[in-house]
């Protein structure tokens, strides 16, 4: 005996699918001829987040002088002094919403297959911004002053929207400009936000309303250590 149930969206046994893909860490710091290890995480539509895996994803760096990535595998190894732009890329297949479950009996007992229908092949890219300095980051302190290592307690914006670039140095030497590489959080970003995980242009605070909010930056170095900066509270007037 055969028997055939059909269902469309959200019916019987439909998986998760992957809906976008993201790099762990969000960024990083090491020293040349230093390694730190990558992953892709995939957010599925029912809130899961899984390691994708290594065989599935390609690695790629904007310039391999400043750092190189092995693919597959994702360990990236430090070479020049600079910054560099990791990519990931996986192609994943994405299930329709069509699904027809049939369910036969052999021997006396049920036995169930599916049939979805409508599957679609898509490729998603993340990236991070990996710094290479001179040596390993042990600190990292953040300001609004170009050039300068000395550690800045607050901020002030006047008005929304207007906005203020944030820099960020490694172990009080402003030769380790980090500013592209680390990422870059706002507490409240009601109030304001900031730009984080370009390939250029982080670091910018933009005003959204009046009131404060936390800016801090972070990244990860070569030992796998998170290094964490200063808050800085800024104000928008």
């Amino acid at each position: 005996m055969l028997l055939v149930l059909t269902s469309c969206g959200g019916g019987f046994f439909i998986h998760p699918s992957i809906t976008t893909m993201y790099v762990n860490p969000a960024s990083a710091t090491l020293a040349p001829s230093n390694t730190v290890q990558l992953a892709a995480i995939g957010l599925y539509s029912d809130g899961a987040r899984q390691n994708i895996s290594e065989n599935e994803v390609t690695w790629s760096s904007s310039d391999s002088t400043i750092a190189t990535v092995s693919s597959p595998g994702g360990l990236v190894t430090g070479v020049g002094a600079g910054t560099a732009t990791i990519t990931a890329t996986a192609t994943v297949t994405v299930q329709g919403t069509g699904c027809q479950v049939q369910v036969s009996i052999a021997s006396g007992s049920p036995l169930l297959s599916k049939v979805c229908y409508g599957n679609s092949t898509e490729t998603l890219t993340a990236t991070i911004n990996v710094n290479v300095s001179a040596s390993s980051v042990d600190r990292a302190v953040i300001n609004t002053t170009q050039a300068s290592t000395v550690s800045q307690a607050t901020a002030t914006i006047s008005g929304a929207p207007a906005s203020l670039q944030f820099y960020a140095y490694a172990n009080g030497d402003a030769s380790n400009d980090l500013t592209q590489a680390v990422t870059w959080t706002s507490s409240n970003p009601s109030v304001a936000t900031i730009s984080s995980g370009q390939t250029s242009g982080n670091g910018l605070a933009t005003s959204v309303a009046p009131g404060t909010t936390n800016i801090t930056a972070t990244t990860t170095n070569s030992a796998g250590q998170v290094v964490r900066s200063q808050a800085i509270v800024l104000t928008v007037q």
